[in-house]
């Protein structure tokens, strides 16, 4: 509960009566929208975060195993945040994801995802900050789950919802298409004497709340023992035996980033694509399959399956917007529901394609059809350019180049104090 601000009052009923005016989210895109650089000599970053703790600070995650800090004054910091070490053996592994606990500032609690070396799995890593305003990191870090891993189809990407509760992406792994269905199994399946589970999905798990004994189930952790987090009473699969109780949705390939719409906690996910197609999708409520292997975005996927009619013919869910690897576009960086400063924007989804440095604008029509529109970044096309994006803790959008090491804002004069105020 916060105290009255007549700031925050106001912004408040602007951005109510934005949202109410007919036609702002299919409003003309500022015509000096442009991206300035904010950052440049990092590693091969992924992924961009707010801690939400009023300080300004903005931390980029490094694939090779760093946490580094852009302060508020706008300075990378030499000495990184939080190091350790992982596997970058194939270019969709290493340290792949950070999520800041909602309380970070009182709490100093932060998480990541990370590959683990040989079979170890993906890993997720509770940490927690001795002092959670220090610029590097002393504390804690305790492993809180691990799933299988494939060498590559990661997924990787985690966040906090509205809810409080982690969200976390899986990739299916294994081969071409998955040929033993693991994004479509819901619990566990031995493939070449290793057994694999929660592939290809989107978990939900309480990570603030530790169980002293686990579901049988609890397909993370061992039945009857002490295990790191616990499962959301309203997770669709929480007392059904033989499913695992960790997932929230489900069918997709690699969903390499996601993210969570800050006004109404709708779930928007790139899904990288393998065929010819590439595919955002939205999670509100209702079913929960987004189809693959059998489909990829609104077109069969298998080999063979030249007859179905995706998603009808398997009752899935199909995609909000897809687009082909026609002009060389190779694999979507899955992006953000705007809800920031630049007022035109609002409602806008952004994202981009990793291969030809391209940003997509989508925005919403009548009778919730999406279309898009091309934003020219300006960055150079190559393998892995446009990788990722994230928020400011006003809403700022912020672009991630993990080719050529460099972070980049969202900037246009049309920029006013109508934004989204995050999960407060």
């Amino acid at each position: 509960m916060h105290p009255f601000d007549p700031t925050r009052a106001l912004r408040g009923f602007l951005l109510a009566l934005a949202l109410a005016l007919p036609g702002l989210a299919g409003a003309t895109i500022p015509g000096d929208l442009h991206l300035t650089s904010v950052a440049t000599g990092l590693n091969n970053p992924v992924a961009i975060r707010s801690p939400n703790d009023g300080s300004g600070r903005l931390f980029v995650v490094e694939r090779g195993g760093a946490i580094r800090i852009i302060n508020a004054a706008g300075t990378l910091l030499t000495t990184p945040y939080y190091t350790r070490s992982v596997d970058t053996s194939d270019v969709e592994r290493g340290l792949l994801g950070l999520a800041f606990d909602p309380a970070f500032a009182s709490n100093g609690t932060l998480y990541i995802v990370y590959s683990g070396s040989g079979a170890n799995g993906e890993i997720l890593r509770r940490l927690v900050a001795s002092n959670p305003a220090a610029n590097t990191f002393s504390g804690s870090d305790t492993e809180v789950m691990r799933i299988p891993l494939f060498y590559n189809h990661n997924g990787g990407d985690i966040h906090f919802g509205p809810d409080n509760y982690l969200y976390w992406s899986t990739g299916s792994g294994t081969g071409s298409f998955d040929p033993e269905d693991l994004a479509q199994n819901l619990w566990k399946k031995t493939v070449s004497n290793v057994t694999y589970y929660l592939m290809g999905k989107i978990l939900r798990l309480d990570v603030r709340n530790p169980t002293a004994s686990a579901a049988a189930n609890q397909c993370g952790a061992t039945a009857g023992q002490a295990a790191q987090y616990s499962i959301p009473a309203g997770n669709p699969y929480a007392g059904t035996a033989n499913t695992c109780a960790e997932i929230w949705l489900y069918g997709f390939r690699n969903p390499w980033r996601f993210s969570i719409d800050r006004l109404n906690g709708e779930i928007w996910i790139g899904d990288v694509g393998e065929g010819n197609w590439e595919e955002i999708d939205r999670y509100a409520s209702g079913n929960r399959n987004f189809g693959y292997p059998q489909c990829e975005g609104n077109h069969p996927g298998r080999p063979g399956g030249t007859g179905s009619t995706c998603p009808a013919t398997y009752g899935t869910v199909g995609p909000v917007m897809e687009y082909s690897h026609a002009n060389s576009r190779c694999s979507v960086a899955g992006g953000v529901r705007y809800r920031g400063p630049i007022s035109p924007l609002n409602g806008h989804f952004i994202f981009g394609d990793s291969c030809t440095s391209e940003v997509f604008i989508g925005t919403e029509g009548g009778g919730g059809n999406w279309t898009f529109s091309v934003f020219p970044s300006g960055i150079a096309p190559g393998y892995g350019t446009v990788s990722a994006f994230g928020e400011g803790p006003n809403g700022d959008l912020y672009l991630v180049d993990h080719q050529n090491g460099r972070i980049w804002r969202f900037d246009s004069a049309a920029s006013d104090l109508i934004f989204a105020n995050g999960f407060e």
